[in-house]
Parts: C-alpha cells; structure tokens; sequence
C-alpha cells in the first residue's frame, strides 16, 4: 500500500495540463483570480475520478481501448494549450485570461486531461481489485480531487510568487512551461499509440 501512496503523491503533485495552467494563470491573474480555475480542477477531477472508478468497477477489461483515444485527444489538446502560453507576449497580458470562464476551462481540461484519466483509472482499478465499493470510489474520488486542489493551489501560489522574477524572465518562463506540456503530451502519445 506503501507504493500506492507514494504513486498518488508524484502523479498528483508533478508537472501535468492542470498544474502548470494554474501556475502559469497565477503569474499572470493573481492567485485569488485564479481559485475559479482550482476549484474547477476540484470539480473536474473529483467527476473524473469518480467515473474512472465506476469504469473500472464495470468495464475493467476494456480500459486500454478507451485509452488510446483519451491520449490522443488529450496530447492534441495539451499541444494546444503549450502553443497558447509560448505566444503569450508578455506577463502582464492578463486580458487574454478570461477569468469568467475558468473553472468551466478546467473542468473541461481536467475530462481531457490524459494523465488525470490515466491515473483515476490506475489508482481507483487498484482500489477496486482491492473490493472497494461504489461509495468506497466516491470517497476515494473526493480524497484524490482535494488532492489535486492542493496541488493547483501549491502551483498557483508559486507562479503568482515568482511573478516579479517571471516577468524578466517571461519567455523563458513560457517556454519551459509549454515544453514540459508538450514533454507530457508527446509521453502520452508514446503510452498509448
């Protein structure tokens, strides 16, 4: 149970789609103008986490078909999103950030976000072989997507920190940021295809 654990710490805490737009949001909004983002990645992961649970306690012999085209379509998505932040001009172009529209945009990321499918269906499939119930999938979704909050919040809270030092070095920023996006993307491809 140990590797279980210390498995959901690295795939929730790591560079992924959601923790890097919250960040690179946080550099550019501020941190409170991107909560609506946060808790959109709260929503999202816990309604992720609760169907791949629900998946895998039904469908669990027919997940590597269903992978292939979440990762597709995913890496697809997250190269638009590197492309978005690397033809950002500047740190201070908050107007192209429609914080209206946040949490619906992480709440969308989070249903096409490979690595977030990919590991609800791992860590819930362990959790299911293991005898967990339905309910048993819904409190270890909530667990998982508070998590993930945490993280979003952790990764926000360092992009809006570093904001001063980031607009020096804004492309540098943007660039590091879209290529772990695209490191991510391409990882995804090679594990599904």
């Amino acid at each position: 149970m140990n590797a279980i654990i210390i498995y959901i710490f690295v795939g929730i805490f790591t560079p992924g789609p959601n923790n890097i737009m919250s960040s690179s949001t946080a550099s550019k909004i501020g941190v409170l103008k991107t909560l609506p983002f946060m808790f959109g990645v709260l929503v999202g992961t816990f309604l992720v986490f609760s169907l791949t649970g629900i998946f895998n306690i039904y469908l669990f012999d027919n997940v590597d078909i269903i992978k292939k085209y979440i990762g597709i379509i995913g890496a697809l998505y997250m190269t638009y999103l590197a492309f978005m932040i690397i033809s950002s001009d500047s740190i201070s172009e908050s107007g192209k950030v429609v914080t209206g529209k946040l949490f619906f945009k992480a709440v969308l990321l989070t249903f096409i976000n490979p690595k977030a499918i990919i590991f609800g269906l791992t860590v819930t499939g362990i959790f299911v072989s293991q005898g967990v119930s339905a309910l048993g999938v819904f409190t270890i979704a909530l667990f998982l997507a508070v998590l993930c909050f945490i993280s979003v919040l952790l990764w926000g809270t360092f992009g809006h920190l570093f904001m001063k030092f980031l607009s020096k070095h804004f492309k540098i920023f943007n660039i590091i940021m879209a290529t772990l996006l695209m490191y991510s993307a391409v990882l995804i491809l090679f594990d599904t295809i």
